[in-house]
C-alpha cells in the first residue's frame, strides 16, 4: 500500500506592497498636454479668448471628449507595486500504511512581481461641480492582468526525499501554476484597498493637469479635487488633491 500526499502553498512574503504612482505615465501625459498648447499657440498666434466656465451639465462632457486629445490609451495606469512573492510544493510518500516513510519532495519558487493598477479611460466618468471643488466619479479600480514576473531575478529550489526521484517535473509544474496564482493575487481586494489612496491621487493628478490646460485650475477657479471610484460605496470626505497656497 502506497501513501503519496501533495501540498502545493502559494504564499506572498508580504501583503503591504511598495506602492509608487504611475508617475512616468502622468508626467508623459503633461508633457503632452504643453507641447500641444505651445504647438497650437505657434500656430495661431492671435490672443486666447477667455474660458468658457464649466458647469455641472456640461463638465462631464468637456472631459470625456478631451481625453483622446490627451492621451489615446486605453487604460490609465494608476500605481505599481512590486514585491517578493513566494510558492511552495512538497509530496511525501510512504509505504506500508503509512509505516515506511520514503521522503518529501520539496520544489520552492520566489520571485520578485510587479503588479500594475488602471482605470478604463473608456469607461463611464461623472463629474460635478461644488464651488470651488471637482468630484471626480472614476470608473472603477483595475488590476492588470497578468502581473510582471521579473523572471531574471526568480529563484528556484528543489529538495530530493531520501529514497525518491527527481523533484525537476514538480518544480516544473509549480512554475506553470505561478502565473494564474498572481492573477488571483492582482484581484484581491485587500491589495486594491492598499493601493486605493495611491491610484485615487494619480487620478486627481490627471484630472488637474486637464484642469490646467483648460486655464480652469488655480485661485478664483478650481482649488480642489475629490475622487470617487464605482467600487467604492461613498465619497471621502477630504479632498484628494488641492492647491498649495
Amino acid at each position: 500500500m502506497i501513501h503519496q500526499h501533495l501540498i502545493l502553498l502559494a504564499y506572498s512574503t508580504n501583503l503591504n506592497p511598495t506602492v509608487c504612482v504611475a508617475g512616468a505615465g502622468i508626467a508623459g501625459l503633461a508633457a503632452l498636454i504643453y507641447a500641444n498648447r505651445h504647438q497650437l499657440a505657434a500656430i495661431s498666434p492671435e490672443p486666447e479668448l477667455p474660458p468658457t466656465p464649466f458647469t455641472s451639465e456640461n463638465i462631464t462632457q468637456r472631459f470625456t471628449s478631451a481625453i483622446p486629445e490627451i492621451t489615446r490609451e486605453l487604460n490609465l495606469e494608476v500605481a505599481t507595486s512590486k514585491q517578493i512573492e513566494s510558492f511552495g510544493c512538497s509530496d511525501n510518500l510512504r509505504l506500508l500504511f503509512g509505516l515506511i516513510d520514503l521522503g518529501t519532495n520539496i520544489a520552492q519558487i520566489s520571485a520578485p512581481v510587479s503588479y500594475r493598477f488602471h482605470v478604463r479611460l473608456h469607461d463611464p466618468w461623472k463629474l460635478e461641480i461644488r464651488q470651488d471643488t471637482v468630484i471626480v466619479h472614476a470608473p472603477a479600480l483595475r488590476a492588470s492582468i497578468p502581473p510582471a514576473i521579473h523572471t531574471e531575478q526568480m529563484e528556484r529550489l528543489a529538495q530530493r526525499g531520501w529514497a525518491r526521484g527527481s523533484p525537476a517535473a514538480m518544480l516544473n509544474e509549480l512554475e506553470r501554476q505561478i502565473t494564474p496564482t498572481l492573477c488571483q493575487f492582482a484581484a484581491d481586494p485587500r491589495r486594491l484597498n492598499l493601493i486605493r489612496d495611491t491610484c485615487r491621487k494619480s487620478v486627481a493628478e490627471f484630472v488637474r493637469l486637464w484642469l490646467e490646460r483648460e486655464h480652469q485650475w488655480g485661485h478664483k477657479r478650481f482649488t480642489k479635487i475629490q475622487v470617487q471610484f464605482a467600487d467604492e460605496p461613498a465619497l471621502p470626505l477630504a479632498p484628494t488633491l488641492k492647491l498649495l497656497s
